[in-house]
């Protein structure tokens, strides 16, 4: 699939969407890890932690798109969520 195509774009607009809602519990996890530190390492703390969110975030979505590139894939994962 094209990303410069209109479908391309719906589904990039979906996925960033996706990330934005989801990136809520990423800050209260942070919070809760670098409420008890000093207050120069929890600055660091918390710059480090999202940065280290950004970039696993971005990692696991490239890991799925090419996951989801395996033929059969899409449709084993659909048949496991039938019995949900």
């Amino acid at each position: 699939m094209e990303i410069f195509t209109y479908a391309g774009m719906i589904a990039l607009l979906q996925v960033i969407g996706i990330d934005l809602v989801l990136a809520g519990d990423n800050a209260i996890v942070i919070g809760l890890a670098a409420a008890g530190l000093p207050k120069d390492q929890r600055t660091k703390a918390i710059f480090v932690g999202i940065i280290a969110a950004t970039v696993l975030r971005i990692s696991f979505a490239l890991l799925t798109t090419q996951l989801l590139e395996i033929v059969g894939l899409l449709l084993a994962g659909g048949i496991l969520l039938l019995w949900v």
